[in-house]
């Protein structure tokens, strides 16, 4: 049997225009990766068709330890009370080797 190990996987869903800023934030709250993909879709925002380069979403992940969860969360939200339209959801999710979400990126 693998040994997991329990951690969060925090996804957000946004306009490609709030990248830099989403990286900056969790480079911030010593998260140790990230990965973005492109996304497309429909919601209350309206449809993302992700066929044109400019107004595209992406979906962007980070997996973390659960005690620096809340202080992402705190900036995430503070993103949407400026108005800007990010779906947020967190998972709990299972890892093999913790180490490698224990450490902040350089």
């Amino acid at each position: 049997m693998h040994r997991l190990f329990p951690e969060k996987l925090v996804t957000v869903i946004t306009s490609d225009v709030l990248e830099d800023h989403l990286v900056a934030r969790v480079r911030n709250r010593g998260a140790s990766g990230y990965t973005i993909v492109r996304a497309r879709g429909a919601g209350s925002s309206g449809e993302q068709s992700g066929m044109l380069d400019i107004d595209t979403n992406i979906k962007f992940h980070v997996i973390m330890p659960p005690e620096r969860l809340s202080a992402l969360l705190d900036d995430l939200e503070q993103l949407i009370n400026k108005g800007y339209h990010l779906t947020v959801f967190v998972s709990e999710v299972s890892v093999l080797g913790p180490d490698k979400y224990s450490e902040a990126m350089e």
